[in-house]
């Protein structure tokens, strides 16, 4: 009799484990279909607002998706390299609230999926600026680290500037403007963040398609 009031108590116990989590991934899967379908019909715009002062033709973006914060819930990622520089290749949005929200404009996008964060890097006459960020839950983008370096010593910048010897490069550089979480930090700090993020990071390999009614229909669906 005890026996069976114990097989009969675990059995309990592990309903009440899986059932709420079975509940929560059939929460995500309507939501994450919703999504796709909400990407698609973005995607079929004949213009997409690329800046403030710019819109290009959707036809020739290419499209790639992935749940970059883990969520059960899938990001839509376009590419655009023929946008100018200064603009950015890349563009992030998530489906928060019913609706297809920006995340902001990107340059050069690395995901880091299985540490939760992605990277931007941007880089123009010597200088360059990696910025590392992770989306929340609730479809909001927070910065994690930031900094730029400079191959020459850069009289343009505010604050501290690090002049540290670079292995790769052969020569001296110099880092400014770093944060960490928003905030100004020491150079220490900052690459400190930096080794935690890359450690047993994996990059997410990114398959971008041309926006073809076909392609949408092929691998934008699940």
């Amino acid at each position: 009799m005890k026996k069976r009031n114990v097989i009969i108590t675990l059995c309990l116990l592990c309903a009440a484990v899986l059932l709420p989590a079975a509940g929560v991934n059939a929460a995500s899967a309507k939501k994450n279909r919703k999504a796709l379908a909400a990407y698609q019909q973005f995607l079929s715009q004949s213009q997409i607002k690329w800046s403030k002062w710019t819109n290009v033709p959707s036809s020739q973006v290419q499209f790639a998706s992935a749940d970059i914060n883990k969520d059960g819930v899938k990001e839509l990622i376009l590419s655009y390299p023929q946008a100018a520089h200064m603009d950015g290749w890349h563009r992030i949005y998530t489906y928060t609230k019913g609706k297809v929200k920006s995340l902001g404009r990107f340059t050069s996008v690395s995901i880091f999926k299985n540490k939760n964060y992605f990277v931007d890097t941007y880089a123009n006459t010597g200088t360059m600026e990696v910025s590392c960020y992770r989306l929340g839950k609730n479809g909001k983008k927070a910065s994690l680290v930031k900094y730029q370096r400079s191959d020459t010593y850069p009289a343009f910048a505010k604050g501290k500037v690090v002049r540290k010897y670079s292995d790769s490069y052969g020569y001296d550089v110099y880092y400014f403007s770093m944060k960490v979480n928003g905030k100004k930090a020491s150079y220490k700090k900052c690459m400190k963040k930096i080794r935690s993020l890359e450690k047993n990071a994996k990059r997410l390999n990114l398959n971008f398609y041309d926006n073809t009614a076909y392609n949408v229909g092929t691998y934008l669906v699940k």
